[in-house]
């Protein structure tokens, strides 16, 4: 079965690119690090929230997630449990993902904290 376009919202998935050592002022490595994404992707799915057993189920019961994400199964990007979801604003982080045969189940949990942008290049 397939998404059907005018149920699909815009998002934008952000890979992960690394990560980054901060700097100390004499330049040398503080041991803090701090994770790296590249250039925002663009992308359509149903963002919803969770509802139901057998939504609270479907992932474990271990996964804590506010939202979930129904989409078809991108043919050129792999989504990635270390990205985020830039949505109507606000920074959600991949929770878990649940690949099918042509659509992918994935659980979002939005940032209570405001972490900032993330880092597009590894520089501050």
């Amino acid at each position: 079965m397939r998404c059907l376009e005018r149920n699909k919202t815009s998002f934008e998935y952000i890979p992960p690119d690394g990560v980054s050592s901060d700097l100390n002022e004499d330049g040398d490595h503080t041991g803090e690090f701090h994770p790296v994404y590249a250039e925002a992707i663009p992308m359509r799915g149903n963002i919803s929230v969770p509802s139901g057993v057998v939504n609270q189920a479907f992932y474990g019961q271990d996964v804590r997630y506010t939202h979930v994400l129904i989409m078809d199964i991108p043919k050129d990007v792999v989504l990635s449990e270390l990205g985020l979801i830039r949505w109507k604003g606000e920074l959600y982080d991949i929770q878990a993902v649940k690949p099918s045969f042509n659509i992918m189940n994935v659980a979002l949990r939005k940032q209570t904290v405001n972490h900032g942008e993330p880092y597009p290049d590894g520089d501050d």
